[in-house]
């Protein structure tokens, strides 16, 4: 691809590991509240919706106050992508230990 190309094929991309989370959260939420369901999803939602906001904010004084404006918002953005990881393997390890003690006899 040419140099129009590349940009436009990143975006695309990103914007479909986007929406990919989405379903699986979804199908989370249902499985795990089951006495209120749509309740967890509509948390779900508004939960996304407050990060998006968040990370506006977020940027906008990265950009205004940081030492290298602009530039800096990629170090931010994968300091949020990394924060994010960290808390979402730990709840993974804390949901495992949990299932193998429900597992264990009594």
């Amino acid at each position: 691809m040419g140099p129009v190309g590349e940009p436009a094929a990143e975006k695309v991309l990103v914007g479909a590991l986007a929406f990919a989370i989405i379903p699986g959260m979804q199908t989370r939420g249902l499985a795990t509240a089951t006495s209120a369901p749509t309740l967890a999803i509509a948390v779900n939602a508004s939960a996304f919706q407050v990060a998006a906001a968040f990370a506006s904010w977020l940027g906008g004084r990265v950009i205004n106050t940081a030492p290298g404006g602009l530039h800096t918002l990629p170090l931010v953005g994968a300091l949020l992508t990394l924060t994010g990881l960290a808390v979402a393997l730990r709840s993974l390890r804390s949901l495992r230990r949990n299932r193998r003690r429900e597992l264990l006899p009594a």
